[in-house]
């Protein structure tokens, strides 16, 4: 079941999804989707040694809400991410989003998100080529 939360004066309402059936739906039907954000975010961390659990949380929070880098470490995150995005044209927009706040929630689950922390990154790593 959703959860309606009304905005604004004229109490229009606007449908949530709760996060464990987003993260269910995500781990039992789009994996892949979820397996295709997480190597962007390695493939690129490896690249750039400068990125951490606190800039991968950062720049997931941003494509989630759709707005732009906040310096230039934060940009070549987010464009391994809408590189990639450009490749799974065949997946919905509420998809893709529901991928990116299934990943935030590991990053979170997996990292104090200190600057330097790099525990999320060395846990995905482990199951990526």
């Amino acid at each position: 079941m959703s959860n309606f939360k009304p905005i604004g004066r004229n109490r229009k309402f606007i449908r949530q999804e709760k996060p464990e059936k987003i993260f269910k739906q995500m781990t039992s039907d789009h994996v892949d989707v979820l397996q295709n954000i997480e190597f962007s975010i390695v493939s690129a961390s490896r690249c750039n040694s400068n990125i951490d659990d606190r800039v991968v949380a950062s720049v997931l929070k941003t494509a989630i809400a759709g707005g732009d880098a906040a310096d230039e470490l934060s940009h070549s995150l987010i464009k391994a991410l809408e590189d990639i995005r450009l490749l799974r044209a065949d997946v919905s927009d509420e998809i893709w989003k529901n991928g990116l706040k299934v990943v935030l929630q590991s990053v979170c689950d997996h990292s104090d998100m200190r600057t330097g922390d790099r525990d999320y990154l060395e846990f995905i790593s482990s199951f990526l080529p």
